[in-house]
C-alpha cells in the first residue's frame, strides 16, 4: 500500500484541527497574495506623506482639513489621500504667501 493509500485509523481532535488548519493555511496564503493591496497610486499623497511635505504633524493636516485649507480629500477604503499636482500647487502657494498657514 502506498503512503497516499494508507487509511487514518486514529486522529485527535487536536490532530485533526493541525491537519485541517495547516491545509487552509497554505489554500488561503494564495488568495491572500493575490487580494494584497496594490502599490500606492502614483498620482496621490496619504496624510503622512502630505504632512512631511508641509514639515507638520498629521494633526495638522486635519485641522486643516476642518479649515478646508487643503484641497478636496480622496477618501479610499477610509484612508485619507491628497491630490498630487493639487498639494503642489498648494506649497508654492504656501511659499509665497506663508501667512496663509500660521493662521491655524
Amino acid at each position: 500500500m502506498k503512503d497516499s493509500e494508507k487509511m487514518i485509523v486514529t486522529l485527535t481532535t487536536n490532530d485533526l484541527r493541525n491537519i485541517l488548519s495547516d491545509v487552509l493555511d497554505e489554500k488561503l496564503k494564495s488568495v491572500k497574495e493575490q487580494t494584497s493591496p496594490k502599490k500606492e497610486d502614483p498620482t496621490l499623497y496619504s496624510r503622512i506623506e502630505t504632512a512631511k511635505l508641509f514639515g507638520v504633524t498629521t494633526a495638522s493636516i486635519d485641522k486643516w482639513r476642518r479649515h478646508r485649507v487643503l484641497p478636496p480629500e480622496i477618501k479610499i477604503a477610509s484612508r485619507v489621500y491628497f491630490n498630487k499636482e493639487q498639494i503642489h500647487e498648494l506649497l508654492i502657494k504656501k511659499q509665497r504667501s506663508p501667512q496663509l498657514f500660521t493662521n491655524l
